[in-house]
């Protein structure tokens, strides 16, 4: 586990939190229509607490996990001998897959999406590049429009390290199995949330050494307050959003 980094740390409780809290919950808690404190978020983060309080679940202990940042979370998996059975994180670990190990991806390296909580829906939070349009013309409100298309996407797509959301794009253009079954778990996803804390003020979601990151890389520490854990990230989201 990545802990050293934040954002991880988001990813994981986000994950947990749409597949047990749902769509509804996690627009809600997104948008800071609900708090913090609302039970939803303290089941969540018991439901993390469970992997979190074993240190024998992490790499390294809990304090390994701490000391641990995304690439070499990614790296460990893949040494000889492995430091770890498995690394959670978005598709992007295969750059760093492939660009720093000898694991052949489909081979060594495989992955499954993330398992949605019993009885319910599957949910899969998903991030990407957002296009801005600052000047608005035909010209430019077209392009938008064609890069919206499938027949944009599958350019795109064929050149690998690019998951497209649009349906319509067939899964036969990604350039291997784990594109393509990266695509299709997109695609085939009961439920789809674009990445909480990207959008949430930068100073509560994406700020390393305060806000989110800080409390659950706390969390991560000691795993034995949910509740306590829920009541910090209120005041934390409170003062930000009150602020944004």
């Amino acid at each position: 586990m990545a802990g050293a980094d934040g954002w991880t740390l988001t990813d994981w409780f986000e994950n947990v939190y749409l597949n047990t809290a749902g769509a509804d919950a996690y627009d809600q808690l997104t948008n800071h229509e609900i708090p913090w404190t609302d039970e939803t978020v303290v089941n969540a983060l018991q439901e993390l607490a469970t992997i979190w309080v074993n240190p024998e679940m992490l790499a390294g202990g809990t304090t390994g996990a701490l000391q641990t940042d995304f690439p070499t979370s990614v790296t460990k998996v893949f040494t000889d001998p492995p430091e770890a059975a498995m690394v959670y994180e978005g598709d992007f670990v295969a750059g760093v897959i492939t660009g720093e190990t000898d694991a052949t991806l489909g081979d060594d390296a495989r992955f499954f999406p993330f398992p949605a909580a019993e009885g319910e829906p599957r949910g899969v939070v998903a991030g990407g590049d957002v296009v801005v349009l600052f000047d608005a013309n035909p010209a430019s409100e077209a392009l938008l429009q064609y890069l919206a298309t499938a027949d944009a996407a599958e350019i795109w797509a064929a050149e690998g390290g690019f998951t497209s959301p649009n349906r319509q794009v067939s899964e036969d253009v990604y350039p291997d199995d784990i594109s393509r079954a990266g695509a299709a778990a997109l695609t085939e996803a009961d439920v789809l949330r674009f990445d909480m804390s990207d959008q949430q003020p930068a100073a509560f979601g994406g700020t390393p050494g305060q806000g989110e990151w800080k409390i659950l890389q706390d969390f991560l520490a000691d795993p034995t307050d949910p509740a306590g854990t829920a009541q910090q990230l209120e005041a934390a989201a409170a003062a930000a959003y009150g602020g944004s």
